[in-house]
């Protein structure tokens, strides 16, 4: 199943998802809108760098060294956002590096 989500009024993003039966935009408990798939993607991804860059920091200050974490960010069919539990099967994956 494709999700289409308008990032503007000239870009349209398509998110191959796995079809769970018909979707409704409308449905009460739906959780998210296709519209705002990319918003959603992008306010997980900086809460999870925000919390992970204050863990690795000693007293505020940067980690000392040279420290990678890597995660996926997954879609579904009613247009939830959410981390993956597999980097592999995520829709958009994200790296990121702290060099102390």
């Amino acid at each position: 199943m494709l999700i289409e989500s308008r990032i503007s009024d000239r870009v349209t993003l398509l998110i191959d998802c796995e079809s769970q039966g018909g979707v409704d935009k409308n449905a009460v408990g739906a959780t998210g809108h296709p519209d705002r798939i990319l918003e959603n993607a992008v306010t997980i991804i900086r809460a999870a760098a925000e919390q992970l860059g204050e863990g690795l920091s000693l007293d505020g200050q940067p980690p000392p060294v040279v420290m990678e974490v890597e995660f996926g960010v997954r879609v579904d069919a009613n247009a939830t956002v959410a981390l993956a539990r597999n980097p592999a099967d995520a829709h958009f994956r994200v790296k990121l590096r702290w060099d102390g």
